[in-house]
């Protein structure tokens, strides 16, 4: 298990572990909590499974995952619930940063509509390629798509996604012609 998983779990063990004071109200929660994950299948539903794995609330953590419009979909089911405490979501920086300046028209405002409540991790984003392509550093990927102008591809979770606008700076830093392949989430990519 890498380093920062460990230290993920750790905390969230840590985080959970009774003080002997009561912390929390005496009615909450009351039933099992619904947490809802945006991005099935990537580092927003490993978190998730984490928390509901090791979270001591005296209620069970139910793993819901709502995939699509780049987590506006899931965004949209949180802010629709009932201001409870019992149904919470993995925010992540293409739905809660970048979506409401792609989409004016979005169902929630993140700013007005949520209380963040813990930061759970950090995650990196990494660029990979095939080990197929003749590229193994970003320069020689570079060099690779300027021999090669649009008939290089790389994908992403979805249009508007951190993954697809990363690789927009890389093409325009770069100055290389390079197609954006949008897929559905991160288990087709």
């Amino acid at each position: 298990m890498n380093r920062l998983c460990l230290r993920v779990l750790v905390a969230l063990t840590l985080a959970s572990l009774s003080t002997g004071a009561t912390v929390r109200a005496q009615d909450y929660p009351a039933r099992p909590i619904r947490l809802i994950v945006s991005f099935p299948g990537g580092s927003s539903d490993v978190l998730g499974r984490a928390f509901a794995q090791y979270a001591m609330l005296g209620q069970p953590v139910v793993v819901e995952n709502v995939s699509g419009a780049n987590g506006a979909i899931g965004l949209t089911r949180l802010a629709k619930s009932a201001p409870d405490g019992h149904t919470l979501a993995i925010g992540a920086t293409t739905n809660l940063a970048i979506g409401p300046h792609l989409n004016s028209k979005l169902a929630y405002d993140p700013l007005k509509d949520f209380a963040p409540i813990a930061l759970l991790a950090r995650v990196p984003i990494v660029l990979v390629v095939s080990g197929a392509v003749p590229a193994r550093s970003v320069d020689e990927l570079v060099a690779l798509a300027r021999a090669r102008p649009g008939k290089l591809n790389y994908g992403s979770i979805g249009t508007g996604s951190t993954t697809h606008l990363l690789g927009e700076v890389l093409r325009r830093s770069a100055g290389i012609d390079v197609v954006h392949v949008p897929y559905k989430g991160i288990q087709q990519a």
